[in-house]
């Protein structure tokens, strides 16, 4: 287990505030954030090529917070891989086992085990500036992982890849890790991609650690507003609790009311924050039954824009409130949707988020 515990930094103007990290062993953990963040600024740390000022980080109960980089059994794959150009394929996965004591017949054992599991025999001989960023990203990998870390870091593995590339790599990269049983903190700012490869997640905002949880729980359950604000979440509202009954509360904002399911305790009269994620939002057909997870919050209102994606598409509605919708762009067409029309639509309850913080 990798344990960080009330670590703070400063460099420049820029602060880690009190960080707070526990990641269990052989776990794949992915650390979100906008650039800027301080997702480089943590995992240097961690690795020992920044010193904490305050705070201490454990690695299986051992206080490794002053040791040395070399010492930690913690591998770091910076963003640009950091490959030598002077040196082919094969001594650039060697170099980093020189500052290491290891037997001849180990090292020999260690290079071919993952010349074989990352599929680069092929590349030995050739020098890295003629390697595409795949490519490159396996051998930056096999020169991390050839000292045997405990820990691996990687810092934004895939910025410099081709997209359609960069999806297959997600999970090949995440497979082989796997393989290899060894505790990952894979920085990105990514949300598709930690999605696909995380175990755990931790968003961080502004040198602070706004939330660490599971997929399911950072993607459906944002604790606070600037979580949601990440994961580009516009339906963002205020208001006040107006009832309260078992399973549900009702709350009035500017011009709405809303009913959600209840998931803490509330009172009648306590100022809340809540979310809605557009994909939670369904189109209402004339003639078809309604879902009871819907029939509260019942609004009709005006298509005023629409913008497409590749495989989706967002419509903005005017309504009580200004609500934002995703769905498939097959749905758009199938109910002859056009900026101005008038539908109804219903908001999923358990989609409903209010923040707890």
């Amino acid at each position: 287990m990798l344990e960080v515990k009330n670590l703070s930094y400063k460099i420049g103007n820029f602060f880690l505030n009190d960080i707070n990290l526990s990641i269990s062993k052989n776990e794949y953990s992915v650390l979100l954030g906008r650039s800027g963040s301080g997702k480089t600024t943590l995992i240097k740390c961690i690795s020992g090529l920044y010193k904490v000022h305050t705070g201490k980080i454990f690695l299986h109960g051992n206080d490794i917070t002053n040791m040395l980089p070399e010492d930690r059994k913690i591998g770091y794959v910076p963003q640009d891989y950091a490959l030598f150009p002077h040196l082919n394929v094969h001594d650039n996965i060697l170099f980093g086992i020189k500052s290491v004591k290891r037997k001849t017949g180990e090292i020999t054992d260690r290079f071919d085990g993952l010349v074989k599991l990352l599929s680069v025999r092929n590349l030995l001989k050739r020098k890295v500036q003629n390697l595409s960023g795949g490519e490159k990203q396996k051998i930056a990998l096999a020169r991390a992982l050839i000292v045997h870390p405990q820990v691996l870091l990687l810092d934004e593995p895939f910025s410099a890849i081709d997209h359609g590339m960069k999806v297959e790599l997600w999970f090949e990269v995440k497979e082989i890790l796997n393989q290899l049983n060894i505790t990952v903190i894979h920085i990105t700012h990514n949300l598709d991609e930690a999605h696909a490869i995380a175990d755990g997640i931790s968003v961080l905002i502004n040198g602070k650690i706004e939330q660490t949880g599971s997929k399911d729980e950072i993607f459906l359950r944002p604790k606070t507003e600037q979580v949601a604000l990440y994961q580009g979440i516009k339906n963002l509202y205020e208001g006040t609790v107006t009832d309260v009954s078992v399973e549900k509360i009702k709350i009035k904002g500017n011009g709405f009311e809303i009913v959600a399911l209840k998931d803490a305790d509330f009172t009648t009269g306590q100022k809340v924050k809540f979310s809605i994620r557009p994909q939670d939002i369904k189109i209402i057909k004339e003639g078809l039954p309604v879902r009871h997870e819907l029939t509260d919050n019942i609004l009709e209102g005006e298509i005023v824009s629409s913008l497409f994606y590749n495989d989706f598409c967002t419509i903005k509605l005017k309504s009580t409130i200004d609500i934002e919708l995703r769905f498939p762009i097959y749905i758009y067409q199938r109910y002859h949707f056009f900026n101005g029309k008038k539908i109804r639509i219903g908001i999923w309850q358990p989609g409903i988020n209010i923040f707890s913080e």
